[in-house]
């Protein structure tokens, strides 16, 4: 016997899951997503309801209808047999016909057969009828009208007597049904077997179809609905263009105000004012809350300032400082020398070399700070541009053992050639000076979209920890011999360029990006 496979509960769930997601995408599709969709939705499942409702109104109708058709026909059915039965118990013993069928005892015996056989259904009317003499007996017992009626109906009469001469010739029953536009006519005729030949009875019943008690009744439920259905409309149209207006008017408000949320206006609806007041609510908070962001920032910002020219400070007093030792150490020991002229010469050149790094310094920091106008031209090769600022270090790279290569993509590119070659030269010596020998130091260009990106990677040993989040910051360096310009300064030239510079750190070196816009050819 084989066994059944185990039952995977993972995989069950893993279908349910699928299935599950397009009919919840269905649903969230079908579900309205604003307050006038769901007044929408909820009248129109109100008017389906009222059209089912109707027409389980008009079925009921038609079925009562047909139900009132079917006990009409089954009680002239009845009142013939009934006339009939009659009869025979009138004719027992009788072996012959009277002389004269329209004796008045022959005919009032005759109608009181009749009247009796039918006494006990309603709406049923019936007779006796000869084919050769016609109508010998009519009653209708259940006659509501004044008076009694005794008249054979007129205008059936047609119909009556092909009824009953029909039963009276076939030996059987014969049934005839007339469609009308208020009524319906139901005629029903039977042999009568006796001494008198050619003798049938016959029974009416009319079912009225329009203006009868289910028809009113019908109509009466249909008109109340459609009342209700158009009442409903008008209400909860005016309900929709209230809500419609006082919604357009929130909306202008909130669309038209300068400030962040406007103090709104109470619409008289109870909802929705629940929803002002709520956003009122929310709205002072807000403003209380950008009041106290607005300070904060401010003494941020005016801390960041502080700090920032702290640091500037005693930057520009740590540059400064040893230049100056130097020179006055130098100026001593050209006072002290006397007439040793090669002595007092040595000091004055070193004299002159801490004056012009003090001019770089100055040079360097001012740029950090101040903005010139560039000067875009057209670089045809981008390429070619970032080999010629190789070229300039090679020989100072291969002298620390390193190996510096330029490649990426040859694009056309404008820019301020001079500014953008004193950043990838800031960018180049940063990373000769922090590669060891061995390592490899490699520009690259490459245009993406409207953005090109330069970039100096390095394989050297990061950047330290503790200057990474100020490391395009005046006088930030994580070399002791450093300035800490060189960053700052490359910083100032991306901005003044509408671009950015970044820095990626590498488990295998640093790599920095320079960004600028760039219009593909």
């Amino acid at each position: 016997m084989r066994s059944a496979a185990p039952y995977d509960a993972k995989a069950s769930v893993g279908r349910l899951t699928r299935i599950h997601r397009p009919i919840s995408h269905l649903a969230e599709r079908a579900v309205p997503r604003s307050i006038i969709g769901w007044f929408v939705v909820c009248w129109s499942a109100f008017l389906l309801a009222s059209v089912v409702v109707g027409a389980l109104l008009l079925s009921l109708y038609d079925q009562s209808t047909t139900e009132q058709l079917r006990r009409a026909s089954a009680g002239v059915a009845h009142g013939c047999d009934a006339i009939a039965a009659r009869y025979r118990f009138f004719t027992t013993g009788a072996t012959r016909a009277p002389a004269d069928l329209h004796a008045p005892d022959f005919t009032r015996s005759l109608t009181g057969v009749v009247q009796i056989a039918l006494r006990d259904l309603y709406g049923v009317e019936g007779g006796v009828w000869q084919k050769d003499e016609g109508s010998l007996a009519y009653a209708f017992p259940t006659y509501e009208g004044t008076g009694q009626k005794t008249d054979l109906p007129e205008a059936e009469r047609p119909s009556i007597r092909e009824a009953a001469e029909a039963a009276a010739l076939d030996g059987a029953p014969f049934d005839r049904r007339r469609e009308g536009r208020a009524q319906t006519l139901l005629l029903h005729a039977c042999p009568l077997p006796g001494p008198i030949p050619g003798l049938s009875a016959w029974t009416m019943a009319r079912v009225p179809t329009t203006g009868g008690r289910a028809y009113i009744q019908a109509m009466a439920g249909l008109s109340l609905l459609l009342l209700v259905v158009l009442g409903s409309a008008a209400w909860l149209g005016r309900l929709l263009l209230g809500w419609s207006r006082r919604l357009r008017r929130l909306e202008s408000a909130l669309a038209t105000s300068s400030e962040e949320l406007p103090k709104l206006e109470l619409t008289g609806q109870q909802d929705l004012d629940r929803i002002v007041e709520a956003v009122n609510r929310a709205g002072t908070r807000l403003a209380d809350a950008r009041r106290t962001s607005e300070a904060l920032v401010r003494q941020v910002a005016e801390a960041n300032r502080l700090a920032t020219l702290g640091r500037v400070v005693a930057g520009v007093a740590h540059e400064i400082r040893n230049p100056i030792a130097a020179m006055r150490l130098k100026a001593e020991n050209a006072v002290a020398a006397g007439p040793d002229l090669a002595r007092k010469d040595n000091a004055l050149r070193v004299i002159v070399e801490q004056i012009g790094r003090l001019e770089t310094l100055l040079r360097n920091l001012l740029s950090s700070v101040q903005r010139a106008p560039l000067v875009s031209v057209l670089i045809n090769d981008v390429a070619a541009f970032l080999a010629e600022r190789v070229e300039l270090f090679r020989e100072q790279a291969a002298q620390q053992g390193l190996q510096l290569e330029a490649q990426g993509d040859r694009v056309e590119a404008r820019f301020d050639a001079a500014r953008i070659a004193q950043a990838i030269d800031n960018l180049i010596l940063n990373a000769i000076q922090n590669t060891p020998t061995g390592g490899r130091v490699t520009l690259g260009a490459e245009g993406t979209g409207d953005r090109l990106r330069l970039s100096v990677a390095d394989t050297g040993h990061g950047v330290p920890e503790e200057v990474k989040a100020h490391l395009f910051e005046p006088f930030v360096t994580g070399r002791s011999e450093g300035t800490g310009l060189g960053l700052a300064v490359v910083r100032e030239i991306a901005e003044a360029h509408g671009g950015t510079v970044r820095a990626l750190h590498r488990n295998d070196g640093t790599t920095f990006v320079l960004e600028l816009p760039w219009q593909p050819s």
